[in-house]
């Protein structure tokens, strides 16, 4: 995203922006994982907000933690969740929606954050992609419903902490005219670090291969989206191929 004008607004010019402008702006929140690993896709939701008539404003990026909070670093998390709170809470004061496209990181802030901190969290709020997408697309009419279906393979901790999830993307998707199927599997084998040790390489295997790998053997992978990174990587590691984000999906429906 280098020289994208999403990248280049500072403090000042976000805080000196209108009423008008300040509610056609969205905030992107960066996560470790997808900006490092994936950053398509914060590339392609960073257009897509521009596609449907938005200003989007890519945040510096923050360490979220949830890595050390994984592996029980319990005290470095809490100095982490600290420094970044501090930050989104300054950005909150701006009023403009704030977004991250990974479930996991996302709901750490709402979860693991206010354990650690308790009041000292502070009120910010980090959107999903679908929940920004749900409330920016509201007054938009559901069009026909044609054509080959997506399939939606959700993220485990996403379809647990909000089971709406995939409902309201297979909405999101309807109002473009295409159906989106939710696909029941379980988790993907990653969870949370887990798969990405080398020493957890047979079990993570072998936890994939219980529902994720019959599903990806039987669907098309070129309609199959997921909304973590870890499954997507797990994908592409086993399959060979992998599978893009519902936001990638949403670009090129509306392209």
């Amino acid at each position: 995203m280098v020289g994208h004008r999403s990248a280049n607004m500072t403090l000042e010019q976000l805080e000196s922006l209108n009423a008008e402008q300040k509610a056609r702006t969205v905030l992107v929140v960066q996560d470790p994982f997808t900006s490092y690993y994936d950053a398509q896709v914060v590339a392609d939701f960073v257009r897509l907000v521009e596609k449907l008539g938005f200003q989007p404003v890519l945040l510096p990026f923050s360490p979220n933690g949830k890595a050390q909070h994984i592996k029980g670093f319990l005290n470095r998390f809490a100095k982490t969740a600290k420094k970044t709170a501090d930050f989104l809470n300054r950005m909150a004061k701006l009023g403009m929606p704030m977004v991250g496209v990974d479930p996991a990181l996302v709901l750490c802030y709402r979860d693991e954050y206010k354990l650690a901190l308790g009041e000292e969290r502070g009120e910010f709020n980090v959107l999903l992609a679908n929940e920004w997408l749900a409330s920016a697309l509201e007054s938009q009419p559901v069009a026909t419903v044609s054509g080959e279906s997506w399939y939606f393979f959700g993220h485990c901790t996403e379809v647990t902490a909000l089971p709406g999830a995939p409902a309201q993307w297979a909405a999101i998707f309807a109002r473009f005219g295409a159906k989106l199927e939710n696909v029941s599997v379980g988790c993907c084998g990653m969870a949370g670090t887990y798969g990405h040790e080398a020493k957890n390489h047979k079990n993570s295997l072998g936890i994939y291969e219980l529902s994720w790998h019959q599903a990806m053997q039987r669907l098309p992978r070129n309609r199959c989206l997921a909304t973590g990174y870890s499954c997507r990587s797990q994908v592409k590691r086993v399959e060979g191929t992998g599978v893009r984000h519902p936001v990638q999906a949403l670009l090129e429906i509306i392209k």
